[in-house]
């Protein structure tokens, strides 16, 4: 494979090393195209162009500016909006320290963070202004709220409040009167400028320290691997990294418009209504929307029309006609039409999902990430889409194993300009993840292969060391499972104490149980048991499963929809029911 070939031209982007650069460029290249669309309830939807996001960014910058907040810890609490991407871009380019808060996280949470990221300033959304009055009287160094809906009339106590559209107002005028001088330089990259924290799938969180240069790493190394088509629809959480630099940076740098989606439980009926072409999405996501098509399908009685029609079509795109946009229309048609492209990452994806959507025309382009390296390691590339790898290694990102055992899988361990400063207050914790020559240790197992391909097989620290040396990574069971057993929804494997064998705790389909008509536990394990019999047969000796549980609801996740081992193991090791 002629490796060249696999990367785009992208002059424009060669020498960014600063967020601000983007949306220079993006005002100059783009300038009326709408940059965010977002719905407004009753008030139907609003729309904001580049060029005047740019004006709003610099709007913002000046007032923050003038009013003593440089160097400041600012943080930003409230759903995805452009006013919070306004925020976001403004902290960032040349004022303070900007802090992205999970609205999803307990109040008690959200305090801790606020309080140990030394946040001064927080601008809050109006649905998140009852958690935010919550935990100011725990949080004795914010001073300032700032508040993103104008009518919005609160009592914040003795804190400062001040309003979104006041200060873009108030430094529209300092920037007609004062020209440049009234905005802060932008020109240092190494400067900490975002502090975004863990998503807690082990744990405690922690605040990751970017700097300009890390996140510009990742849309660097993204822009040489895919180029985003005209329209696409946000999902996710705004303050994960994926979301944020992965999917709205890079789309700003692409000219996309972004629609965004005012709630999960909105998903389907959104990208139905906005009709885009792309979105970046979690693997849940994939699964839901491969549910609702096959539904369609089944509610019209349809299946094998469908399955005749998917095997001539996978048998011309193996000669180069690809007809399936106009094959599967009315399958797309509850889609809005127009979606050919998803960017995968966040948890282990099923190759059966992303098949089944290249099917019917959605390609997936499946990838690899860690809040750490800002976030994107790795990503399938448009020109070559390889199946059960996460992706192509970014040019600006380079990898190695450490400790391969006899198939080449080892820890992954990065280098590049996308890897952290460090935790945040936390130099014990930001030593154990550095190797002593600077790589970052991932904690993840996998390989690489000769084209640069990285594979991904599971966690360092949910690996099984079997009594006979064998390892088992539990992550590759539950995918074969699933494979396996259908209506299995989700399941976590795990060894007995002395690790004599693998056990899988397991959470089944619970609209399948109702039609087989199995209600208790017991009903469905006696149910089960011939599959898991006839799963072992298949598997090595070491990688059987010695027995299963059944339990009773979903595991508990965090907000990027991954369980949360950690409480799983809490659980067990209290002898509880395992219901988490």
């Amino acid at each position: 494979m002629d490796l060249s070939k696999l990367y785009i031209p992208t002059e424009d982007v060669e020498n960014f090393n600063v967020l601000y650069q983007i949306v220079e460029h993006a005002t100059k290249k783009y300038p009326d195209k709408t940059a965010y669309c977002q719905p407004e309830g009753r008030n139907g939807d609003s729309e904001i162009s580049f060029s005047e996001l740019r004006s709003n960014i610099d709007a913002l910058r000046a007032s923050l500016f003038s009013r003593g907040f440089k160097n400041k810890h600012i943080a930003i609490l409230g759903e995805s909006s452009y006013q919070w991407m306004t925020v976001y871009l403004a902290v960032v380019s040349g004022v303070g320290v900007a802090v992205p808060m999970d609205k999803e996280n307990p109040v008690q949470t959200v305090g801790k963070q606020l309080d140990h990221s030394d946040v001064e300033c927080v601008f809050c959304s109006a649905r998140c202004v009852k958690k935010l009055q919550s935990v100011l009287p725990f949080c004795p160094k914010i001073k300032t709220v700032v508040l993103m809906r104008t009518d919005l009339e609160v009592d914040m106590g003795e804190v400062e409040t001040l309003y979104f559209d006041a200060l873009i107002g108030e430094g529209k005028a300092l920037i007609k009167e004062n020209g440049s001088a009234a905005l802060p330089e932008t020109n240092d990259p190494d400067l900490l400028r975002v502090i975004i924290y863990t998503s807690g799938t082990t744990g405690a969180n922690k605040g990751v320290m970017l700097s300009n240069r890390n996140i510009m790493g990742t849309l660097r190394g993204c822009a040489r691997l895919l180029h985003y088509p005209k329209t696409s629809i946000s999902v996710l959480p705004i303050n994960h990294s994926y979301e944020l630099h992965a999917h709205l940076m890079s789309s700003m740098y692409c000219g996309t418009t972004v629609f965004m989606n005012d709630d999960l439980k909105h998903m389907l009926k959104n990208i139905e209504r906005f009709a885009p072409e792309m979105s970046c999405m979690v693997p849940m996501m994939l699964d839901l929307i491969v549910r609702k098509i096959k539904k369609q399908i089944a509610d019209g009685g349809k299946e094998k029309k469908f399955a005749a029609t998917a095997k001539i079509s996978n048998a011309l795109l193996k000669v180069g006609v690809d007809l399936r946009r106009r094959l599967f229309a009315p399958v797309l048609a509850v889609l809005g039409g127009n979606l050919r492209m998803i960017i995968c990452g966040g948890a282990a994806l099923s190759q059966e999902t992303a098949d089944f959507l290249r099917t019917v025309g959605i390609t997936v382009y499946n990838g690899y990430g860690i809040t750490e390296c800002s976030p994107v390691a790795a990503v399938n590339p448009l020109a070559k889409v390889r199946r059960f790898s996460v992706g192509h290694l970014l040019p600006t990102m380079t990898a190695r194993i450490a400790d391969p055992d006899e198939n080449g899988n080892g820890e992954i361990q990065l280098f590049g300009e996308n890897v952290m400063l460090g935790y945040y207050k936390a130099p014990l914790d930001t030593k154990q993840v550095f190797t002593e020559d600077g790589w970052f240790r991932t904690g993840d197992i996998g390989h690489i292969d000769k084209f640069n391909y990285l594979y991904i097989n599971g966690r360092l620290k949910n690996l099984i060391i079997l009594p006979n040396g064998k390892n088992v990574c539990p992550e590759e069971i539950e995918v074969a499972l699933k494979k396996k057993i259908p209506y299995i929804k989700e399941c976590v494997v795990v060894a007995d104490e002395s690790n004599t064998g693998i056990y899988a705790l397991v959470y089944p389909d619970p609209e399948q149980m109702r039609d087989l008509q199995l209600e208790t536990p017991g009903e469905i394990k006696a149910y089960m048991e011939n599959d898991v019999q006839a799963f072992n047969r298949d598997m090595p000796g070491f990688k059987r499963i010695a027995d299963f549980e059944i339990v009773s609801q979903e595991f508990a996740k965090n907000t990027t929809h991954k369980i949360q081992r950690f409480k799983i193991a809490a659980v067990r090791k209290k002898e509880e029911p395992v219901n988490v």
